[in-house]
C-alpha cells in the first residue's frame, strides 16, 4: 500500500467514520452500514478501498462479514504521521525564513 492511497482513502469523512466505528470493536456488516446518510452499497463501496490499502479486513463469520481493523493498518498511518510532521517541519523552517527576510526589509 502507498502513502499516496493511504492519504486518499482518509481523505473521505465517511470512510473516517467507518474507522471510528471500527476502532471501538469489529462489526457485522449491516450494522457498520447504520446509520449513514449514503446508502449501503455506498458503504461497502468505501469499506473496499479500506480493504484495498489495508486499513481495515473483513473475515467470515458463518454467512457473516465482520469488519475489523487490519493490524497493518496501524503502521500506515504512523508512516503517514510522521511523513505529514516532516511536511510540516518544512514549513515551519520556511515561514521562519520569510519572516526574517520581511523583518530584515522593513
Amino acid at each position: 500500500m502507498s502513502l499516496d492511497e493511504t492519504i486518499a482513502a482518509l481523505a473521505d469523512p465517511t470512510r473516517r467514520e467507518l474507522l471510528r466505528r471500527l476502532a471501538r470493536k469489529p462489526r457485522r456488516a449491516g450494522e457498520l452500514a447504520r446509520g449513514f446518510a449514503v446508502s449501503r452499497p455506498a458503504i461497502f463501496k468505501h469499506a473496499r478501498v479500506l480493504k484495498r490499502v489495508g486499513l481495515i479486513r473483513a473475515r467470515k463469520h458463518g454467512r457473516e462479514q465482520i469488519y475489523e481493523l487490519a493490524p497493518a493498518g496501524g503502521a500506515a498511518v504512523r508512516e503517514l504521521i510522521v511523513k505529514l510532521e516532516e511536511v510540516g517541519r518544512f514549513w515551519d523552517v520556511a515561514l521562519d525564513a520569510f519572516k526574517r527576510y520581511v523583518e530584515e526589509k522593513a
